[in-house]
């Protein structure tokens, strides 16, 4: 009897049983579980030269499927191509994609049960790197080919599939999102990389295109309420989602007020959110607002369409004041009484909590407070800070650039440079404590713990580090868009919960911690 009949001949009687064989637990059983995952190139030397999801004027307008690599300083041609995880070969074929290179498929099954494909094209098969053979077991970095020379250059195409395990499909599609099989490479690797690392503990992911318009609310059992432009969705402490709502008007944020959540539309109205998933009083300022939303004591603030930054009193009905002519807010940062704002074309406003208007400069910089309380601004002419008009600080002048960040209390200021790609700590008399090496892309923020400081870039990077010496304590990645300020609260019960791009994860903060002591 063929293999195939005896096989068929299984099936039909386990069926007549009752008994449902899995078609996908041989991918599972032979060839095991992904526990580690990566790019198939070096990320260091080969760039992203066209994204996921992009049109092609070369294809009719047809949506990339995936995303292609290509050597910036060496010769893409010939260098090898490596597995992103463990798993089984579904295709294997040196011509096919014709005069355009091979292609491979692999199957593979991760712990939560799912299956995904990766799938390489523009390969080469050479007598140093085979092709695998189809229906056998590979493990995590194992090399399947070459890049080879093809149109317009050498590179890699690299796709995620949730389907379609035998077919090399064209790279383009007339449809990439929604429904479709194909999935976004990058944001699939770097956030199961972060889901596999032993500090993870859950996560909530959101639809690609949506992003949190305001820090969640957090209770005090740790459980999440989180709101998008059209969703408002509450989760329990360990990441399942019980309910949604979804809004009438598209929302601008999510704030606390007389001890429950409040919504805050586009178009200015607000209304309460009840705990057991209900909408309750709703009233109109009839002032349009954009997101996001500031906290300043008990006042809420807000840009508008009209380019004012409006401040809501505490009874969330009445203006307490505006200014004219400040840009929608990109960073925010209070000293006392003192107020720093950075809005969009790099525009730096200095307020008082009373809505007075001291300053404003177009000046690309970074904010923080000192460890005297005051106002600082760290940019290319060094570090200055508040005292009725921008003064020297006493700290000495810190190396500047775009992706930097600082953090300070009572006794010392810590700095980020990505210029330099230092963390630097001094004491409060501005004195170089310590210096540490730490690469990362991205805009960091960078926050103090519990004596350890944290930083986390909206390109994704987590770093903690011991405050009193710069010893690097733990890192980990995972998806950042580069959009918006990364959220994250440390809670009660040890985990740290991460807002970035779509998604809310938590951290065992033990393992954050790493060998160090806090």
């Amino acid at each position: 009897m063929r293999p195939g009949s005896r096989l068929l001949l299984t099936l039909t009687a386990c069926l007549l049983i009752g008994i449902v064989v899995p078609l996908t637990s041989h991918a599972q059983n032979e060839c095991g579980v992904v526990d580690r995952i990566d790019f198939p190139v070096d990320r260091m030397v080969f760039e992203l030269v066209q994204d996921y999801a992009v049109p092609s004027p070369r294809h009719q307008g047809r949506y990339h499927t995936g995303e292609d690599y290509a050597a910036a300083r060496v010769m893409s041609l010939g260098t090898p191509v490596r597995t992103i995880a463990a798993g089984r070969v579904t295709f294997s074929a040196p011509t096919g994609w014709g005069r355009d290179g091979g292609v491979v498929i692999i199957e593979h099954a991760f712990p939560d049960g799912s299956l995904a494909y990766s799938m390489y094209g523009h390969l080469q098969a050479t007598e140093r790197y085979p092709f695998p053979e189809r229906y056998t077991c590979i493990p995590f970095g194992a090399v399947i080919g070459a890049i080879g020379d093809v149109r317009p250059a050498p590179h890699l195409h690299l796709e995620i599939r949730s389907a379609g395990p035998d077919l090399p499909g064209p790279g383009y599609a007339r449809e990439v999102s929604g429904d479709t099989v194909f999935l976004a490479p990058s944001p699939f690797i770097r956030n199961w990389q972060a889901w596999l690392d032993p500090a993870h503990r859950w996560h909530v992911l959101l639809p690609e295109a949506d992003r949190l318009i305001s820090p969640p609310v957090e209770f005090s059992d740790h459980s999440l309420l989180f709101a998008t432009r059209d969703r408002v969705r509450y989760a329990t402490s360990d990441g399942r989602v019980l309910w949604r709502i979804v809004p009438e008007t598209p929302l601008a944020a999510l704030s606390w007020w007389n001890d429950q959540p409040l919504l805050t539309d586009q178009d200015g109205g607000m209304q309460l959110v009840n705990l057991d998933g209900t909408l309750g009083e709703r009233w109109q300022t009839g002032i349009p607002v954009r997101a996001p939303a500031l906290r300043l004591g008990d006042r809420l603030l807000f840009s508008t369409p009209q380019d004012r930054l409006v401040a809501f009193a505490a009874d969330r009905r009445e203006l307490a004041w505006e200014i004219d002519g400040i840009p929608p807010v990109t960073a925010f940062q209070a000293a006392g009484d003192i107020v720093g704002i950075l809005s969009e074309g790099d525009v730096l406003s200095v307020i008082t909590g009373e809505g007075q208007l001291l300053s404003q400069e177009v000046r690309p910089t970074h904010l923080a407070a000192s460890p005297q309380g005051r106002l600082l601004r760290w940019d290319a002419e060094g570090l200055l800070e508040w005292d009725n008009g921008w003064l020297p600080a006493t700290l000495p002048d810190l190396p500047h650039a775009p992706e930097s960040a600082l953090t300070a209390n009572s006794g010392s200021l810590y700095q980020y440079s990505g210029e330099t790609r230092l963390i630097t700590g001094f004491d409060a008399a501005g004195q170089m404590r310590w210096q540490t090496p730490l690469t990362l892309t991205g805009q960091p923020t960078l926050t103090l713990i519990n004596n350890l400081l944290l930083l986390i870039s909206d390109d994704g990077f987590i770093t903690t580090l011991q405050a009193d010496t710069g010893a690097t304590c733990y890192q980990m990645r995972l998806y950042g868009d580069g959009r918006g300020t990364p959220w994250h609260s440390l809670g009660s019960d040890g985990l740290l919960r991460v807002g970035l791009a779509n998604q809310i994860i938590g951290l065992d903060w033990t393992t954050l911690v790493g060998g160090c002591t806090p």
